[in-house]
């Protein structure tokens, strides 16, 4: 097989059993066929009028039972009956009569569906009974669907519009594809669009995904070449792993991907015997997944909008900052503001550009950036200064928030005019993205649209604080793409490299057990000794010298410390040997069922960094590894990091270095800056631990992982298994 067709075949294979050809067929079709068609129904109206009037070039047939006239033209009583191919069938028949239409449709020759009809799974037990036959139907008929209870989808594009509200087609068909589980969402972002003059190639609204998911869309638009960012209003993710692969895809091509999810509660089951239960919910998994594969996060539609817009217009911006250029001194300190909210660089305009800047400014202007151009500067010094700021290395994007673009001709004037052209000129010729933004949100109408298009103008009619919260995302994501390409690995949903196997069958039990186990498994653990009686707790500590830490050692008591059953800093034999007999009393009077096997005798670590290393199982998104903070901190903070597994080193440091803590890492007051190298390999080793476990591991917390410099070491172990009457390994104890 040669390249191209290497390639050729990648972009058509199926990821989960969704072809991308299949997609394709739907989003494209040659014939359509409403069904349902009635002057009656709005939904078909208003269908009818956007294939008609949107200059769709393919066949357009009616149906209806009664074979009545609809929308000025006679029905056909059936698919069948039209007697020609029918590619695409929209379909808004009552929903007992759905399953009827996909057969007389694949009767047609048709391949592809949109049910537009509600009334399946969103209304309860009966109506999923009703979805899952319509899926098992459509899989024999060889139908795929989108829907059920969606509104359809616009291909700007081919100007096919199999769509059920009002189309506001705009004035590019390139740039952002928008899928949405909510037609509603859906509706109001393609018409936000149109206000604001932004780009749409399609436009999907998936609703209860029987067959064809969000994924399944996402995944074909990473090929569209008129697709240059996508938009995804999301409320779950009906198959995890198919998006995880999609998410991966997006982030190797590097087609930004801006998702707003909705749903934040926590819906994970807590472990009573594990922090990490607690730690983790549906949400804050989410919040992993996009900091691994560069999924831009916002959290309302018309952030998604602008900075879907924003990102496929700068595409992957070069190393630096910002650059903001405007006429007003108080936009330029509201701009400074919040820039630094968003994480935004400034970077200061050096002296040799001041002094190319000062030939070009009006005599009250001062260097600075922000760069206030004042109401005194020409419209040819604009275009000057924008030239000059463009290729000055430090900068990697130009922003202009001016007037907005006159929507009516009483706003215009020569001055204005003559402004905005050549600002436009001066950030056409950058060789990096220049922005033109209007200052408050705004719209766009015919007449401001072509004035835009006389002069070239990058118009952004979002707003100042919607242009930066883009901006934001696209130097967050342009800094994610040079991360993975400059990285030696690609990140691989695929399985982790095997750890040794040769005790993998087996479930630790006791804190002996754990810390053993991870030893085996390449993990650096805590030189610990399981001692039955005091004599051999008194050997142990000699032994190891120094201080050390005593621990009841019993696989039936979980927090130790609760209990009395840990002390710390012991030095000499007689404190060794009351130690002992102290935990080991406090054993027997607060757990007097629990299976008692002596103490472990460890080293006292101190002076260190404490981390977490939790492992548990999300409903949705099932293993997830959590790292964060340790000791006692992990309660208090909650500052962990999350990523469903598995994980590699690469990615692992990544987690450690996006902390809210992480400044902690790198040394304080006396402890040495963390090894991270060495931190990420260790977590590397335990997470391959937990991978090859399988199901049957419940949950695990490694709780102190013990950070020193280049000395790791896990001093406490807690593996909790799937069973009636769970067992522990260890509590966690604060060293």
């Amino acid at each position: 097989m040669t390249l191209q067709s290497q390639d050729t075949a990648a972009k058509t294979s199926a990821i989960d059993g969704v072809n991308r050809d299949a997609v394709a067929a739907l989003l494209t079709p040659q014939s359509i066929a409403i069904i349902g068609a009635s002057d009656r129904s709005r939904w078909s109206s208003t269908a009818f009028e956007n294939l008609t009037e949107g200059g769709y070039q393919g066949a357009l047939h009616l149906i209806n039972p009664r074979g009545a006239l609809a929308h000025g033209r006679q029905t056909a009583t059936s698919c069948i009956a039209v007697g020609a191919k029918i590619d695409l069938g929209l379909i808004m028949t009552p929903a007992a009569a759905v399953g009827d239409a996909i057969v007389d449709l694949a009767a047609a020759g048709g391949t592809s569906a949109v049910i537009v009809t509600a009334g399946f799974a969103e209304t309860g037990s009966a109506g999923q009974v009703l979805q899952d036959s319509l899926r098992e139907l459509a899989a024999k008929h060889r139908i795929r669907l989108l829907g059920p209870n969606c509104l359809g989808f616009i291909n700007f594009v081919n100007r096919a519009y199999a769509w059920t509200t009002q189309v506001m087609a705009p004035s590019r068909n390139s740039g952002v594809a928008i899928v949405s589980q909510s037609g509603a969402t859906a509706y109001f972002l393609s018409t936000l669009a149109h206000q604001q003059d932004v780009g749409l190639s399609h436009v999907v609204s998936t609703g209860n995904e029987v067959d064809l998911d969000a994924a399944s869309f996402i995944d074909y638009f990473l090929d569209d070449p008129h697709t240059h960012s996508i938009a995804v209003f999301a409320e779950t993710f009906r198959h995890p792993e198919r998006f995880r692969r999609v998410a991966e895809r997006a982030l190797t091509i590097g087609k930004p991907l801006v998702i707003l999810k909705v749903g934040a509660s926590e819906v994970t089951a807590q472990s009573a015997m594990a922090h990490t239960g607690a730690l983790v919910g549906d949400d804050r998994v989410f919040e992993g997944i996009c900091e691994q594969y560069g999924i831009i996060r916002v959290r309302s539609m018309e952030d998604l909008l602008a900075t879907a817009d924003i990102v496929g217009r700068t595409g992957v911006l070069r190393p630096g900052g910002l650059c903001v250029l405007t006429n007003s001194g108080g936009v330029g300190e509201i701009a400074a503001d919040t820039a630094d909210l968003r994480g935004i660089q400034l970077p200061a305009i050096s002296a040799a550009t001041a002094t190319l800047l000062e030939k070009n400014l009006p005599d009250i202007a001062t260097v600075h950036n922000p760069l206030d151009l004042t109401g005194s500067v020409t419209p040819m010094q604009c275009e000057d200064v924008v030239r000059i700021l463009g290729v000055q290395t430090e900068h990697a994007a130009i922003l202009c928030p001016w007037y907005e673009i006159p929507n009516e001709p009483a706003q215009m004037s020569e001055r204005l005019t003559q402004l905005h052209a050549h600002l436009a000129t001066g950030l056409a010729a950058a060789p990096i993205p220049g922005l033109l933004v209007s200052y408050t949100n705004t719209r766009v109408n015919d007449f401001s649209r072509k004035i835009i298009t006389e002069t070239g103008a990058n118009y952004l009619a979002c707003g100042l604080d919607r242009a930066l919260t883009g901006l934001a995302g696209a130097f967050w994501w342009s800094q994610r793409q040079r991360e993975h390409a400059s990285a030696k690995t690609a990140i691989t949903t695929a399985t982790v490299a095997a750890a040794p196997t040769q005790d993998l069958g087996l479930r630790p039990r006791s804190e002996h057990e754990a810390l053993a186990f991870l030893a085996r498994q390449g993990v650096p653990v805590v030189p610990a000794t399981l001692a039955r009686h005091a004599d051999e707790a008194v050997a142990a500590a000699r032994a190891l010298g120094g201080s050390v830490v005593v621990k009841v050692a019993s696989p039936d008591i979980a927090h130790k410390s609760d209990i009395g059953g840990v002390i710390l800093n012991l030095q000499g034999d007689d404190a060794v040997r009351e130690a002992t007999l102290q935990v080991l009393q406090a054993a027997l009077e607060k757990c007097p069922t629990a299976h008692i096997e002596g103490v472990i005798v460890a080293p006292m670590r101190e002076r260190g960094i404490e981390l977490f290393v939790g492992y548990t199982r999300d409903p949705q998104w099932g293993p997830v590894l959590a790292v964060g903070l340790g000791g006692v901190w992990v309660e208090i903070l909650q500052d962990v990091a999350l990523r469903p597994l598995p994980v590699d080193a690469r990615e692992i440091k990544r987690m450690l270095t996006g902390l809210r803590g992480a400044k902690l890492l790198t040394g304080q007051r006396g402890v040495p800056a963390a090894d991270l190298d060495a931190v990420a390999n260790a977590i590397e080793r335990i997470a391959q631990a937990i991978v090859n476990l399988g199901p049957e591991l419940e949950a695990l917390d490694v709780n102190p992982l013990w950070v020193r410099g280049s000395q790791v070491e896990a001093l406490d172990a807690l593996f909790v298994w799937r069973e009636s009457e769970v067992t522990a390994a260890a509590a966690v104890v604060a060293h």
